[in-house]
């Protein structure tokens, strides 16, 4: 008696590695954004009057929301609830509308715009945070770091929630497979993208030896536009696998309040966390300031701006 076998999209190796090449892809668009403000840190001092402190007060607003209004715990119970292929799309247009805001913030309209002269007079204090020392705004902050920190805790909502969701694709589409190597190279491409927003941001800065950190931002939007594409072709095909296995967008179960309990109860759960807190505290502050402390503290020179790398 033979038993037939059907085919899906998952069991193509082909496919299934296009399925975590467009997840990978839009990771590492998100990536390069995440830091598209690092490598121009003198610019922005230069030409938005951005010091050490706004500049440092603007970047760490990316994880504000996640971490004081627990939204990235949120995003797992949006997760949770609505599957992958929802919360891909959702990541990928909240990533989107938070970096066009973040590059409108540091345009040259809206510096004579109205709305930077509101943001000059509001936001300058925050009952509760600012005594926390915790605010993403402060008096004296500019206006346009200001908007730009609104657009980044957006951005960061939306990244982090990709984070989580990729993960999530990836065992989806290799379980029982290649799940660990497939794993390491999407982590593998999207870090990459730190590496490409290092080298080109300041080639798109001071492009045509016209110094303009708009363009910089605007090389992130056009990414995320691209990573949102992706996410939206993964839907189809994650629709599809799920139409060919018979089956609905595979949930967990129903989140409950009392699982919270459980996690924080977890000697295992405080373990990872105190790992992830101790690596993320060291790497990612140091990559918003490092190539301007290079600079300053170690003697490392700009590229020459003849160069090809120097626009």
């Amino acid at each position: 008696m033979e038993v037939s076998t059907t085919q899906t999209l998952r069991d193509s190796s082909f496919v299934r590695w296009t399925a975590l090449l467009l997840l990978a892809c839009a990771m590492f668009c998100s990536y390069v954004f995440m830091d598209i403000l690092s490598p121009i840190k003198d610019l922005m001092q230069s030409t938005r009057g951005w010091d050490s402190t706004a500049f440092g007060t603007m970047q760490g607003s990316e994880t504000f929301l996640n971490v004081f209004v627990f939204f990235l715990i949120f995003a797992g119970i949006i997760l949770d609830k609505m599957g992958v292929r929802f919360t891909a799309v959702l990541s990928g247009a909240v990533m989107l509308v938070g970096a066009t805001i973040n590059w409108y913030a540091v345009t040259e309209a809206f510096q004579s715009s109205g709305l930077a002269e509101w943001f000059t007079t509001h936001l300058n204090y925050i009952p509760g945070f600012d005594e926390l020392g915790i605010s993403p705004f402060y008096e004296g902050m500019p206006a346009s770091a200001k908007f730009a920190a609104i657009g980044f805790m957006i951005f960061g909502c939306g990244v982090e929630m990709a984070g989580i969701t990729v993960s999530r694709g990836i065992v989806k589409w290799f379980k029982g497979r290649e799940m660990a190597l497939a794993m390491g190279s999407e982590m593998a491409l999207a870090r990459l993208g730190v590496a490409t927003c290092m080298i080109f941001s300041p080639v798109f800065a001071k492009m045509g030896g016209d110094i303009d950190v708009s363009r910089s931002v605007a090389f992130g939007v056009v990414l995320l536009m691209i990573a949102f594409i992706m996410f939206v072709v993964y839907f189809f095909m994650d629709r599809k696998l799920d139409r060919q296995t018979g089956e609905a967008e595979e949930k967990d179960d129903p989140f409950k309040v009392s699982d919270i309990g459980k996690i924080l109860t977890s000697s295992g759960f405080w373990l990872v966390a105190l790992l992830c807190v101790l690596y993320y505290s060291a790497i990612f502050p140091f990559q918003k300031y490092a190539v301007n402390m290079l600079q300053c503290n170690l003697t490392f020179t700009e590229v020459d701006p003849n160069s090809f790398w120097g626009g």
